[in-house]
Parts: C-alpha cells; structure tokens; sequence
C-alpha cells in the first residue's frame, strides 16, 4: 500500500492541472509573506527545475561514491555492480508500477 500511495502521489504532483495550481499558490503566498509580487513566469522557471519520479536514480548514488573515492575521503570506496544491486531491490515497487500500468524501471547495472 505504501508504495502504491507514493506512485500515485508522483502521478499526482506531476499532473499540469496540480501543478498550475501549485505555482499559483506559491505566487499568491510568496506576494502574501513578502508584500510583494513574485512574477509568475519565475515560479513556473522554478518548477520546471524540479523533478519528481519513482526512480530513485541509483546512477546518482554511484557517481557521488566515485567522485567521494577519488577524493579520498576516509571511508569512502566506489561501488561495485553487487553494491548497487543490494542497493536497489526495485521489483516491489515494479510489481506496483505495473498493476498501475506504469513502465518499470530498469534494475541498475
């Protein structure tokens, strides 16, 4: 059910409709706090910036732990094919994306 709750609540934030909204309270707020107008067109430049997804993007993870082991940092090691897969136990959340007739995100290699 959890997982299932999250994939709908992406669906959901991602959808134009919630989203047109969202900017539109963000502006009315941000006018609200500060007494002062915000221009909208920023706040839609703002919004575009973000992304929400169901991936949890392992590619992310493996890169910063590359970059942390040529650094040096103390602990710091890159991370093996096994690593990540131990990671990133995706068929759960696969199984919901399908039910929900979503494309399943590729375990990461």
């Amino acid at each position: 059910k959890l997982l299932e709750g999250h994939v709908k609540a992406v669906g959901f934030i991602n959808d134009e409709q919630t989203r047109s909204k969202a900017e539109a309270d963000v502006v009315d707020r941000i006018t609200s706090d500060t007494g002062k107008a915000i221009a909208p067109e920023l706040v839609t430049a703002s919004f575009d910036n973000i992304v929400f997804t169901n991936d949890p993007i392992a590619t992310s993870l493996v890169k910063s732990a590359k970059r942390a082991a040529s650094l040096g940092l103390p602990g710091a090691e890159a991370l093996t094919k096994a690593d990540v897969k131990a990671l990133y136990d995706l068929d759960p959340l696969n199984k919901v994306l399908k039910k929900l007739g979503q494309p399943a995100i590729p375990i990461p290699a």
